[in-house]
């Protein structure tokens, strides 16, 4: 973790069975059994039905926390999204008690303010690691700081048009549940190229408009509470940021399928 060496991709059993489901070339064909059952892709496949995304999700989702529970360091996975949900909480309550909390760019910065904000967060919450999981991380990152500059507010601190002001709770909220389902979308997407590249040379996958991941995605997002909910329910008198850092390290078990009530 945090090197730039080759990923060796995922394995075990369910992985197996995962990649011969994304390798499958639609139609009546059936799942190949090895290499040289599979015919050559059909260009003009549709997209995969949603019963056909379901269950090829939900095989991955198997496969990730079989493989995590055998050894809970597997890709540097949970250890890289620990890390960096817990910088997005330091990031976030730093903007809530300023927006401006990153400052003006340096005379020398040839980019916008919001170009600032972007570049200072990101690297706030990814850190400098150039790892493989490491990039899943910082892509993320570079979405949530996209929806926190769809705020008005953030968007004039960030030109440097605002009074001091803080960033609001509900967007606090959505921004950390989004985060945690987001990098599992980002390492799906890269554990099914790698799949196919290491194990099936030459195969394209049938998922033309990125269906899996995407269900991958949604299916997470469910799993994870969100803290502003929770806070109403009168969670411990906490505030919904304590408790947001509070369980950093439960949600990061829950978007890998690790803990009760994310098995299917």
């Amino acid at each position: 973790m945090g090197t730039s060496t080759r990923w060796g991709g995922p394995r075990g059993a369910r992985w197996t069975t995962f990649r011969r489901s994304i390798g499958q070339p639609g139609g009546t064909a059936g799942q190949a059994a090895t290499p040289d059952e599979i015919p050559a892709p059909r260009r003009d496949d549709g997209p995969i039905s949603e019963q056909g995304v379901k269950t090829r999700g939900q095989r991955f989702l198997d496969a990730l926390a079989e493989e995590l529970r055998a050894d809970r360091d597997a890709f540097g996975l949970r250890d890289a999204m620990r890390d960096g949900a817990g910088r997005l909480v330091h990031a976030m309550n730093e903007l809530r008690s300023d927006l401006a909390a990153f400052g003006p760019p340096p005379p020398e910065w040839a980019g916008s303010g919001a170009d600032w904000f972007m570049s200072e967060f990101v690297t706030t919450v990814a850190g400098e690691r150039t790892g493989i999981v490491d990039a899943f991380v910082r892509r993320s990152a570079v979405r949530c700081a996209e929806k926190l500059l769809e705020d008005p507010r953030v968007q004039e601190a960030a030109a440097g048009e605002a009074r001091s002001s803080s960033l609001a709770m509900d967007l606090f909220c959505a921004v950390y549940t989004f985060f945690f389902a987001d990098v599992i979308t980002e390492f799906a997407k890269a554990a099914v190229a790698e799949q196919v590249k290491l194990a099936l040379p030459g195969l394209v996958i049938i998922d033309p408009g990125g269906q899996i991941p995407d269900w991958i995605g949604e299916k997470v997002a469910s799993w994870i509470p969100n803290p502003c909910e929770e806070q109403d329910s009168g969670e411990g008198g906490r505030s919904a940021a304590q408790l947001a850092a509070d369980v950093v390290q439960d949600n990061v078990d829950r978007a890998l399928g690790l803990t009760n009530g994310t098995e299917t």
